[in-house]
């Protein structure tokens, strides 16, 4: 790990933030272009067969998955590796570290459901209907 991501690491508090912010970010995207397709009538001519407003929708939630999934992966191995670089399980650094590892790697997958959960009425709906 470089010392430039070192604030992104899964143990530490900024780390456990990250899932919710893509996921808060997503949310806030994916409304704001609504709002604006909508109310501007903007956004409405079709490219590739889906008005642009839909491909905004459908990049934001994939880089919003992306980001999450990103965090949960490096959460993941950090949960696994604490117990290794830790000579002692019963240490209490390396139980503090295991904790906030799976902190962040459920955070991780809440975020991800919430997405989705965000996600689904860009599917199921027109975007000004």
């Amino acid at each position: 790990m470089t010392r430039a991501t070192a604030w992104l690491d899964p143990q530490r508090l900024t780390g456990m933030a990250v899932p919710m912010l893509a996921w808060a970010t997503h949310f806030v995207v994916v409304y704001s272009v609504q709002g604006v397709a909508c109310a501007r009538d903007a956004l409405a001519t079709p490219v590739a067969g889906a008005t642009p407003a839909a491909w905004w929708f459908a990049l934001s939630t994939l880089a919003a998955l992306a980001v999450i999934g990103w965090q949960g992966l490096r959460a993941w191995r950090c949960w696994r590796g604490a117990v290794v670089a830790g000579s002692d399980v019963d240490d209490t650094g390396v139980r503090r570290r295991r904790f906030a590892c799976a902190v962040t790697a459920i955070l991780c997958a809440l975020a991800a459901v919430a997405t989705v959960f965000t996600a689904i009425p860009i599917l199921l709906l027109t975007t000004c209907g």
